[in-house]
């Protein structure tokens, strides 16, 4: 089962290894760490719950919400641009090959998803098997939001992802999506290389999804369109070397592009400073995915940026950075319940460290074990079908 090159060709500038990108993912991943940290703070999960009281205006907890600050620690916004980053990295080697098989595809992208899961399904139950969890006020809205305990109804739902999480191990609910998209990766390769010229009407209509999306409240509709990005990107890549061309000799350009793109991510958040109630707010949804976008673009474009991201730190935190979004709250967790008595921000200043450190471990001992039997698994099922073809 294999699919041979479609008709339009990946752009010659595009890099073989897109090693900024990788390094943006480091960082997107470190953001939600400080996202899920930082909501150990009852002041600033207040934010995410109607009801709970607020930050008071001015003071540093408010700036660190309701200004573009929040980027920092943006979780949803960090979740958008992973998607993105999805689209490009799945999409660009099918476009790039000659003859893509889909048969090898499938086993190695879902060994590849599913085995660190299901290890980190194991390790957050050990975490809550060791230490116990339980709600005190001193812990905030977002630590009471979540269940203290699995079942096995939750255990069969963050094991198999499709349908819905338990939200025992809440970062899970991105990996539902990650694993749609992945089955239904051909069909996104098709929309993205059909009719080329046409790339910009494409962008228009799925950001136009993304919109219809927070009207009529479609998960399905809000999230599976953002991977289509990341496919265009690839398909417009052209483009926007043109573009990266043009500015040059502009240093002001790539600058301008990410503040923007910073402004509008952190949208919902700046209309909360103006009082805009939450819910409304997250109609703009779309607003924050353009702005995300930029962000991805200058990643790949500004000289300057991409330098940063490739730096070596940088480019370790994207090697971790889906172990590290695996593992990284049920560490949260653990440290703040043992800690409960003690300030959140000291449970903060050892769970970051300890999440670095673990994911570390995790990802050189679990998640390239399964990369490795992925490989095995892919290339076993393309000699398979080598040799079937062959007989034919």
């Amino acid at each position: 089962m294999t699919t041979s090159a479609l008709s339009h060709p990946v752009d010659s500038r595009v890099p073989k290894r897109l090693h900024s990108l990788d390094g943006l993912r480091g960082v997107a991943a470190l953001v939600v760490l400080f996202h899920h940290s930082l909501l150990t703070v009852p002041t600033l999960a207040a934010a995410y719950f109607p009801g709970a009281e607020k930050a008071s205006p001015g003071s540093w907890e408010w700036f660190l919400t309701y200004t573009p600050l929040h980027v920092l620690w943006m979780g949803s916004e960090a979740v958008d641009l992973f998607f993105i980053l999805s689209g490009i990295v799945l999409v660009l080697p099918v476009l790039r090959s000659r003859r893509h098989s889909w048969a090898a595809y499938y086993p190695r992208r879902l060994i590849r998803l599913y085995g660190p899961v299901w290890i980190a399904v194991l390790f957050g139950i050990a975490t809550i098997l060791l230490v116990p969890r339980y709600d005190v006020p001193a812990f905030g809205p977002w630590m009471e939001s979540l269940p203290n305990a699995y079942s096995l109804r939750g255990l069969f739902k963050d094991t198999t992802l499709v349908f819905g999480i338990s939200g025992r191990i809440s970062p899970l609910w991105s990996l539902r999506w990650e694993i749609v998209f992945s089955l239904l990766l051909p069909l996104y390769v098709w929309f993205a290389a059909r009719a080329p010229g046409s790339v910009w009407l494409k962008f228009a209509g799925v950001f136009g999804l993304i919109a219809l999306a927070s009207i009529i409240s479609s998960d399905e509709l809000r999230f599976l369109p953002v991977f289509a990005i990341g496919a265009l990107i690839v398909i417009g890549w052209g483009r926007f070397a043109d573009l990266a061309a043009w500015a040059a000799g502009r240093t002001w350009f790539w600058p301008l592009v990410f503040a923007v793109g910073v402004i509008l991510a952190a949208v919902r958040w700046e209309l909360g400073a103006v009082g805009v109630p939450a819910f409304p707010a997250w109609r703009t949804s779309v607003v924050s995915v353009l702005g995300v976008s930029l962000i991805v673009l200058s990643a790949a474009f500004w000289g300057g940026f991409r330098r940063l991201l490739e730096a070596r730190v940088v480019q370790w935190l994207g090697t971790v950075s889906f172990s590290l979004y695996l593992i990284h709250e049920p560490i949260i967790m653990t440290v703040r319940t043992l800690l409960v008595d003690a300030s959140p921000w000291l449970g903060i200043a050892i769970s970051i460290p300890v999440s670095l450190a673990l994911a570390h471990v995790f990802a050189h001992q679990v998640e390239m074990r399964f990369h490795h039997l992925a490989r095995f698994v892919g290339g076993r099922v393309d000699a398979a079908m080598e040799s079937r073809t062959s007989r034919r």
